[in-house]
């Protein structure tokens, strides 16, 4: 586990400096494993209210690096004409990053989506609470916990945590401890990370 926290806390650091508005565990089936995985969510506001949201996905392989294929294969069918027909007129492109050296460890899986929308502020959580997150979870095959929001501090997400989600998981502990540390320096997000919960 030490060598995720080691990941993260590189991919957090590396990406400090991005609009960072939420993040979720969340739960990876592949078979009979089922692996923890978290999300990081960035918005990108341009002055006309048109931006997209970067959506970064870690999944822990644990041991079996042959999973990779598989989450590689889960995240091809997020293609631009699926994700078109499910989130509507205003989505306009989708682009993967690469995200190399993070892609590169052969320990966990990396992917990260740019969804561009006309008309995306002040949209943010409904577009990714009611669309965005159920999309992948169908189209990916994942199970979201509850955002917690970052850019809405006390404004906890309605939605209830799944079943079976990665809550309250030492890897969601992580993160909040991590978000704890670089949050003061994102653009836009003055508070320190406040646990919905709590």
């Amino acid at each position: 586990m030490e060598d995720y926290y080691d990941l993260t806390a590189s991919l957090f650091s590396a990406k400090a400096n991005e609009g960072m508005i939420a993040f979720a565990g969340f739960l990876a089936e592949d078979g009979p494993f089922v692996s923890e995985g978290v999300l990081k969510i960035a918005a990108f506001r341009r002055p006309d209210h048109d931006g997209y949201l970067t959506l970064t996905f870690v999944i822990d392989l644990e041991t079996d690096s042959s999973r990779k294929a598989t989450w590689e294969t889960a995240f091809s069918r997020a293609t631009q004409s699926a994700l078109a027909a499910r989130l509507g007129p205003n989505f306009e492109m989708l682009l993967e990053v690469p995200l190399n050296p993070f892609a590169e460890s052969p320990r966990f899986f990396v992917e990260e989506l740019n969804l561009y929308f006309r008309r995306l502020v002040g949209r943010e959580r409904q577009l990714l609470e009611a669309h965005i997150l159920p999309t992948l979870a169908d189209l990916v095959g994942l199970r979201f916990d509850a955002l917690d929001w970052l850019d809405a501090p006390g404004q906890a997400s309605s939605e209830p945590v799944q079943p079976g989600s990665a809550s309250g998981s030492p890897l969601r502990e992580h993160v909040k401890r991590q978000l704890d540390e670089v949050s003061p320096g994102l653009p836009g997000n003055q508070h320190r990370y406040k646990d919905p919960e709590s």
